[in-house]
C-alpha cells in the first residue's frame, strides 16, 4: 500500500474519487492508519494526521503518510 496522499489533479479525478466513495470502495483515514500501524489509533492521532493532510492540501503538496506517522509518534513519545 502506498502512503502518499495528494489532492485530485483535476475535476475528472475528483469525480472518480467521489464515485468510488459512494460505491463503498474507500476506507476511512482511521482504517488506513490502522492498516499502517497494525493497531487502532486514537482519535487524537487520527486528527493530527488529518490536520497534516489538510495543511498539505492547502499548500498543494503531496505527503508521505509514513513520515507523518513517524513524526507524530516521535512527538507523542516526547510528551509521555
Amino acid at each position: 500500500m502506498t502512503s502518499n496522499v495528494r489532492s485530485p489533479r483535476d475535476d475528472e479525478e475528483e469525480l472518480k474519487a467521489q464515485i468510488a466513495i459512494h460505491r463503498g470502495q474507500s476506507k476511512s483515514l482511521k482504517d488506513v492508519l490502522t492498516d499502517l500501524l497494525n493497531e487502532e489509533p486514537s482519535e487524537d492521532f487520527v486528527d493530527a494526521v488529518e490536520n497534516n493532510i489538510l495543511l498539505a492540501q492547502e499548500r498543494e503538496e503531496s505527503i508521505d503518510l509514513n513520515k507523518i506517522i513517524q513524526s507524530i509518534k516521535t512527538l507523542q513519545s516526547c510528551w509521555v
